[in-house]
């Protein structure tokens, strides 16, 4: 039986011989069938991978769009980065992260953006993110693109008219701006929400024109704050916004004053305690008299409520300077409950100048906060008492423990700068620059600085990085040029014939005019311009750059009086120059100008 299986050595009969033949076959077929199997998996293994990897990301995706629309942003991210790390070329996972950065307001979005344009046709909620967030990092150019074709397509939006109202603002079109809201406003298909959007971007234009608030703002104000839902609640605030800085008597635009404004806020569905809070600076603000019953009266309203009412009671406190009123309504073991009700209590203990209270407050740890907030405040104290190497030892760990961290180097770096540790502040931008070179935020606080400074050449070196960033921002260009300018000699004062041969005057005199041109009612842009034909010894032309326009005073920088000025003397009014430049702070000029103010007086 164990020779069951070996070879028989007794001739098979015909059948037998078949049989063994048809088995063979079987058996050769079944092998190739194998071989070719695996063959075709070893060449689409990857195919269907992908396949399956791009399946899903675009689930992945998906669940990210919905996320967003319910403003549940964490997660959002969480999907979004999930599904562009499974399939990185997946249009639908492109998409995902371009939208989440658009809407946080990162401008490396505009990469994704461009990324996705390669790969895809970009949908018309495409095109209004994508123009969105260029108008927020000034590439106007693209900005420009995109509502182009959101307005040429058939599915355009009052919104999108919007857009397009925010671009003109932005390239100093006033009067086209202000075209576009009223066409906004005036749409049927129009959201409440557009209306508003359209009704603050004219009340910024309305005082960018220097003038008071017109009263078709308030009007509009009025009737989208007789609602109920979440517009008339935001139309409400910002109708006490304009009512707390109004000049003059309230005109009861719509028939409401401001008793009736205190009381569609209070009584408003979905007033919150900080509009109802409000509500208590209108009363104060109509009635200063009853500034302590009022203070008070907010306190007895508030200080039994929950965490977000403590919050916005807190707040509203110490930004009226009751800081002591706030540690005695807040006590520190309920501060002790919420991050922002504990920022709260200590920024009121720092404003009555106890700090070391505070100091031994975070030192004790009874409340767990971020490495980088316990050092920076621990540094505020240490500086506070006089304990410059405290306050040094702090700084720098906290520099440490921000690193790579854009989001944390620039609460560091903001912090440093309001509280005048600017050597600590330029280090933390710069370190949120070589984490993201693209973050503008983090790029203006370096030029914010290099300004404080009055370092020309720092500021100029600066420009030129931002300039090979953003190589299409007329704001940057211009600035770029200004500064060279400043930077270049000027003619002899005893040599009245015009400068030739000087291609890269000339050049920035071109450049000049076509940043005029593209944007004539642009003070910058005019500046630059008069100061090139000042270095090409044309002050008469250089005068010319200014007939015909109305500066609003708001418009007014040290630049551009320091300029006028300095044309006002060459071309023989050298009592207007004089007046302006008595008037100019010295502290706040770069060395150059001020050598175009004295050359100017002299």
């Amino acid at each position: 039986m164990f020779g069951l299986f070996e070879r028989n050595d007794l001739p098979l009969s015909d059948e037998e011989l078949d049989d063994r033949r048809y088995k063979r076959r079987q058996l050769a077929i079944v092998v190739v069938v194998i071989v070719i199997l695996l063959v075709a998996g070893y060449f689409s293994a990857r195919p269907v991978m992908n396949a399956v990897r791009g399946w899903q990301a675009r689930r992945h995706a998906e669940k990210a769009y919905r996320l967003m629309e319910a403003a549940k942003w964490g997660e959002a991210r969480t999907e979004a980065v999930a599904a562009y790390q499974l399939r990185p070329t997946e249009p639908e996972a492109i998409r995902a992260v371009a939208r989440l950065l658009s809407r946080a307001g990162q401008a490396d979005a505009l990469g994704f953006w461009k990324e996705l344009r390669a790969r895809a046709t970009l949908t018309p909620t495409d095109l209004r993110d994508e123009a969105s967030i260029a108008l927020k990092a000034k590439e106007l150019e693209l900005a420009e693109e995109a509502i182009g074709q959101l307005l040429k397509g058939p599915d355009s939006r009052p919104a999108d008219v919007l857009l397009a109202a925010e671009l003109a603002v932005q390239k100093q079109d006033l009067n086209g701006a202000v075209e576009r809201m009223h066409k906004v406003m005036d749409n049927s298909a129009a959201t409440d929400r557009d209306r508003l959007q359209a009704t603050l971007l004219l009340a910024n234009v309305l005082r960018a024109k220097d003038g008071k608030e017109n009263i078709e703002v308030l009007d509009h104000l009025v009737n989208l704050g007789r609602g109920t839902n979440d517009v008339s609640l935001d139309a409400l605030a910002a109708l006490a916004q304009i009512f707390l800085n109004f000049q003059g008597d309230w005109p009861n635009p719509g028939g409401m004053s401001g008793d009736d404004l205190v009381a569609a806020l209070d009584k408003h569905p979905l007033a919150k305690p900080q509009h109802k809070l409000l509500g208590f600076d209108v009363k104060m603000h109509m009635h200063p008299e009853q500034r302590e019953e009022l203070v008070r009266a907010a306190v007895t309203e508030f200080k039994g409520g929950d965490n977000n009412a403590l919050i916005a009671l807190a707040g509203w406190l110490n930004t009226r300077g009751e800081y002591q009123l706030e540690l005695d309504c807040i006590p520190r073991d309920r501060a002790m409950q919420s991050r922002d009700l504990f920022f709260q209590h200590v920024d009121a203990l720092g404003a009555l100048g106890r700090w070391d209270e505070i100091r031994r407050l975070i030192e004790s740890e009874q409340f767990p906060l971020d490495p980088v907030v316990e050092h920076m405040y621990l540094a505020r104290c240490f500086a506070q008492q006089g304990q410059t190497a405290g306050a040094d030892n702090n700084w720098r760990r906290a520099l440490e423990s921000a690193a790579g961290d854009p989001g944390k180097l620039m609460t560091l770096a903001d912090y440093a700068e309001k509280n005048g540790a600017t050597e600590v502040a330029g280090a933390a931008y710069d370190a949120a620059v070589a984490a993201s070179p693209k973050l503008r935020l983090a790029q203006q606080g370096r030029l914010r600085l290099a300004y404080a400074t009055r370092d020309t050449h720092k500021i100029h070196d600066i420009l030129a990085e931002l300039l090979k960033i953003w190589p299409n921002d007329s704001a940057i260009q211009n600035d770029d040029a200004y500064i060279r300018l400043l930077l270049m000699p000027g003619p002899p004062p005893d040599n009245h014939q015009p400068v030739t041969g000087n291609p890269e005057l000339s050049g920035i005199e071109q450049q000049a005019e076509t940043l005029v041109t593209r944007e004539p009612a642009s003070l910058p842009h005019r500046t630059l311009l008069a100061l090139a034909r000042l270095k090409l010894n044309r002050p008469y032309d250089a005068a010319a750059v200014y007939r015909g326009i109305n500066v609003p005073k708001n418009a007014l920088t040290t630049s551009t009086i320091s300029v006028h000025a300095a044309v006002l003397a060459a071309t023989n009014d050298k009592d207007g120059a004089q007046k302006e430049a008595a008037a100019l702070p010295k502290d706040k000029l770069l060395p150059e100008e001020q050598a175009l103010l004295d050359r100017a007086v002299e």
